[in-house]
């Protein structure tokens, strides 16, 4: 299972594309706009991204130069209505892998896709170590100095994502642009939700909160835990 983001302001070829990619195993994610599109594909790890060339606000090209530029590596596929070898070379030359023009069948995407995670599937870690905490992306799990929790995807794409940034604090409303679909319902109640569950899997009693709350600042990963050693005194928790 891939996790893509999806670039694409026409809600129609959008939303056809993350179906499809749904109905494969895929997560999918939508983006409208390309600037927005840009900050996503920075912030969060994706295994592919989809990538329209007319967007408002930041073009296809635009978003590819500026994301290799920042040392990104996720393979991305072009998709344009610009069929000539000039334009080809343009989107390939920016630092897009592939290339589809549109109209396209789901049949060619599907190989297209498929070519380009089979080509990067040795890019991508297995694993994820930050101080204490380790993310083993193989079963979505967290494991807290040697103890494996198993975590829902919502949950696992949150820790994933501070663990990607930190001593980052993140307000609610940046986690929520951040870690939930920009398609579905999201709100400060199904953050807090989230929080809840997730810190009743992963905190200990008598230890520390691993994602801490200031207020007026947000959330992050406390700082103790991004420590190499396990020195947390329990004595003065």
């Amino acid at each position: 299972m891939a996790k893509v983001l999806v670039i694409e302001d026409d809600p129609m070829v959008a939303s056809s594309i993350a179906d499809w990619l749904e109905s494969e195993g895929h997560r999918a994610e939508t983006v409208y706009d390309g600037s927005e599109g840009l900050e996503a594909l920075l912030l969060k790890g994706f295994d592919l991204a989809i990538v329209d060339w007319q967007l408002p606000s930041l073009a296809g090209p635009e978003i590819c130069a500026k994301f290799r530029a920042k040392g990104g590596r996720t393979p991305i596929l072009m998709l344009t209505q610009k069929s000539n070898i000039v334009d080809k070379e343009t989107g390939l030359e920016c630092g897009a892998d592939d290339y589809l023009t549109k109209p396209f069948d789901l049949r060619e995407l599907r190989a297209r896709v498929r070519a380009l995670l089979r080509r990067s599937s040795g890019l991508f870690e297995d694993s994820r170590e930050v101080g204490q905490l380790t993310l083993d992306y193989s079963d979505k799990s967290l494991v807290i100095r040697g103890r494996k929790v198993a975590l829902l995807p919502r949950e696992f794409d949150l820790i994933e994502f501070l663990l990607r940034h930190p001593r980052t604090f993140f307000s609610a409303e940046k986690l929520l642009d951040h870690v939930w679909s920009s398609e579905s319902y999201s709100g400060d109640q199904a953050l807090r939700t989230c929080l809840s569950r997730l810190r009743s899997k992963i905190d200990e009693p008598g230890m520390p909160s691993i994602i801490e709350t200031s207020k007026g600042w947000g959330y992050k990963i406390a700082d103790v835990y991004l420590e190499s050693a396990p020195n947390i005194d329990k004595s003065t928790s």
